[in-house]
């Protein structure tokens, strides 16, 4: 893939934070992928009165039944379906960490005294 244009600033950004997964991870890694579109989220808003006021939506764990499906319709054989199925569950709950901070940051961003 060739890189963007110069003057494309937020592009080039992207694009040197590009990670690309071991050979070896490249299954799980698409499994994640194509499963994350079934992720749940849970609503909460925060703030009363005339002050700020913050949605945010907390992403839920990927379903096991999910990820087994996806597995399935590949025809993954046993080995292969429980090492995809631990590795997404991995990326996941890191993913979720990772999510989690960002708002709780956004969270005392809105809600810091000035």
């Amino acid at each position: 893939m060739l890189p963007p244009p110069a003057q494309d600033w937020e592009a080039c950004d992207a694009w040197l934070r590009k990670v690309d997964p071991e050979p070896a991870n490249m299954l799980p890694w698409r499994c994640w992928h194509g499963v994350a579109g079934t992720r749940l989220h849970r609503q909460e808003v925060f703030g009363a009165g005339m002050g700020a006021i913050r949605g945010a939506s907390y992403p839920q764990p990927l379903a096991d039944a999910e990820i087994l499906r996806w597995c399935q319709m590949r025809r993954l054989n046993e080995a292969e379906t429980d090492f995809t199925f631990q590795l997404v569950k991995s990326m996941d709950q890191f993913f979720l960490q990772i999510r989690n901070q960002q708002i709780k940051q956004d969270l005392e961003y809105t809600f810091r005294k000035k």
